[in-house]
């Protein structure tokens, strides 16, 4: 033994390069493992096309050949994935979208040439039931650094999707928790109709088909709620619900900016499939709804020999009764307010629990009472009533209260002051300075500055409608000012005193970046920038607007050319007041 251990060669000590290179490397095996499983746990088929050079020519477009890095297939549907850990990718991608472009546009011909290169899709193909035009296909580019909007734009008009990494972490947390039956949400992520897919593709009846529930309908005037809004109540089978719903979940792709719900809890579903499967007992709370304003509602009158059904009048509505409740076979058509995980606690799994529970899933077992909404709901008005229903419903869990009405405060009234502070940091995070350096969405492995006490204790007292220390103050837009205060409030106003603020914000941060540009990120280890400083640098806007100076971006970069000097190891997190103070002093005053 002492022979043996003498005989061992000690382990190499790596540097710090080398470690930094192994740490990457393993990072950038983590998210192509992570598109991976997106696609495979969800329910897609992995057609290997490694090494493949495909080539695509018409005589419109000539000639275009690439490598696709990979392709999945599920039903008649083709999802191409192309992955990249190049920083920045904007290059990369640009290759990418001549083919992408011709692929999307000439779908048979490209699924032809799948069919002679790739061995696995031929074999598929011979089994399926579908020809080549049948198939539907889609171009996905999954960034592991951010892509820029510009680019991300142009690369839509080619037929690509750009996922990033954010993105694809919120996509892989979703596989992981609900499986296969996060499938519903990723097409229509990708654009996939319900009618797009399978038989009702070979059909031709597209999403015509439609789902009936028999309930109660509640007349309106007991419902209390706006002239025109229906209620009902109705057993539905989970299956159904788990193909046609959706939830405004934060840091999700369905309205980023108005969404508010949290991402589903992976422990707290297993607990409820494991409820299902050992007591053997539905949930006897009910699932709180909205329903398009498709929905149809007839009559529902068992007789003798037949079930009656005919369309209500206006006078029949105004009355409990029986009802039978149509629902179209689409996608994201049913909004969950209030009951995600007990409808998500059925959903197609690979678990010890899954045998059981594919016996329940379409059974009619989920009590539903469903809003339905007048057919001139806009989309503003149909998510706010939604937010302030979600907020009723969970005001009293005072764990979630404060955070969760601030965030419907962004939704129900967006001219509140924390609501255009989080719209200015939404901006700066897209554009300028602080571009891909702020943390807006959870799911974002890299490192940014947490934009919370940004909010709250820079931007907030900066952009508010009162005080001479103000951005609003000094908007030079008397007409608009006015349209901000009146109601109804004028959207394009608030939107030009948003832009207003960012560009004034922006102008100060971007001199105080170019003093010292190298110094410019998060784990830089002079502390140039942190959600400290650029509080430090709003607060000493903020003295810049109430003493009269010179606003300018040439002015600030002659001020602030000696910026990567200033001491900020010296102030705290708490300290951003007297920071600003410091730095208005040092260079302004």
């Amino acid at each position: 033994m002492d022979a043996l251990k003498k005989a061992r060669k000690p382990r190499k000590k790596m540097s710090a390069a080398e470690r930094e290179a192994a740490r990457i490397k393993k990072e950038q095996t983590r998210f192509r493992t992570a598109v991976h499983e997106i696609f495979l746990k969800s329910g897609f088929l992995f057609i290997k096309s490694e090494n493949k050079h495909f080539t695509l020519k018409t005589d419109r477009d000539g000639e275009r050949t690439t490598e696709l890095d990979g392709v999945y297939v599920m039903e008649n549907v083709i999802v191409v994935v192309e992955d990249t850990y190049r920083n920045p990718p904007k290059e990369h991608l640009a290759k990418k979208r001549l083919f992408a472009e011709l692929a999307t546009r000439n779908t048979a011909l490209f699924v032809g040439k799948l069919r002679e290169a790739l061995s696995d899709f031929s074999d598929y193909y011979d089994e399926e039931k579908y020809y080549e035009e049948d198939y539907v296909v889609r171009y996905t580019y999954f960034s592991m650094h951010p892509v820029g909007m510009e680019h991300v734009e142009g690369a839509k008009r080619s037929g690509i999707i750009v996922v990033e990494r954010a993105l694809a972490n919120y996509f892989n947390a979703l596989v992981k928790t609900i499986a296969k039956s996060a499938k519903y949400e990723i097409l229509k992520f990708l654009g996939v109709e319900y009618g797009d897919i399978g038989e009702a593709r070979l059909s031709g009846r597209g999403g015509s088909g439609n789902s009936r529930y028999d309930g109660f309908l509640l007349p309106e005037r007991n419902s209390t709620y706006p002239d025109g809004y229906k209620v009902v109540s109705f057993y539905a089978d989970p299956g159904s619900l788990l193909k046609k719903s959706y939830v405004l979940r934060k840091n999700s792709w369905t309205n980023p900016d108005q969404s508010y719900q949290r991402i589903i809890e992976i422990k707290k579903i297993r607990l409820m499939r494991k409820y299902l499967c050992e007591s053997k007992r539905v949930y006897v709370n009910n699932i709180i709804a909205t329903l398009p304003f498709q929905t149809d509602i007839q009559e529902f009158q068992p007789s003798s020999s037949k079930v009656r059904r005919r369309q209500l009048t206006a006078e029949e509505l105004k009355k409990v009764i029986p009802v039978s409740i149509t629902l179209p076979d689409e996608f994201n058509v049913v909004g969950l307010i209030d009951g995600q995980h007990r409808v998500f606690s059925y959903h197609e799994g690979y678990d010890g629990y899954e045998e059981e529970i594919s016996g329940l899933r379409d059974c009619q077992n989920l009590l539903v009472t469903g809003i339905i909404y007048p057919e001139d709901t806009s989309e503003d008005e149909r998510i706010q009533f939604e937010a302030k229903l979600f907020l009723e419903i969970n005001d009293r869990q005072t764990k979630v209260k404060s955070a969760l009405t601030q965030e419907i405060e962004l939704i129900v009234n967006p001219y509140s002051t924390i609501a255009v502070a989080r719209a200015v940091v939404s901006r700066l995070s897209k554009n300028g300075a602080l571009k891909d350096k702020l943390e807006e969405h959870v799911f974002d492995d890299a490192k940014k500055l947490k934009i919370s006490s940004i909010v709250s204790y820079g931007l907030r007292p900066l952009i508010k409608r009162d005080g001479d220390d103000s951005l609003y103050s000094v908007w030079d837009e008397p007409k608009l000012k006015e349209e901000i205060s009146k109601q109804p409030k004028n959207k394009r106003a608030l939107n030009s005193y948003i832009n207003f603020c960012y560009e004034e914000i922006n102008k100060i941060l971007i001199a105080a970046m170019e003093s010292r540009p190298w110094c410019w990120h998060v784990e830089h280890e002079s502390k140039m920038l942190t959600p400290t400083s650029v509080n430090g640098l709003i607060r000493c806007l903020r003295l810049i607007v109430v003493n009269g100076d010179v606003r300018s971006l040439e002015n600030y970069q002659r001020r602030l050319r000696n910026f990567g000097d200033f001491n900020f190891e010296d102030y705290k997190s708490s300290h951003w007041n007297l920071m600003g103070m410091a730095i208005y002093d040092r260079y302004f005053s």
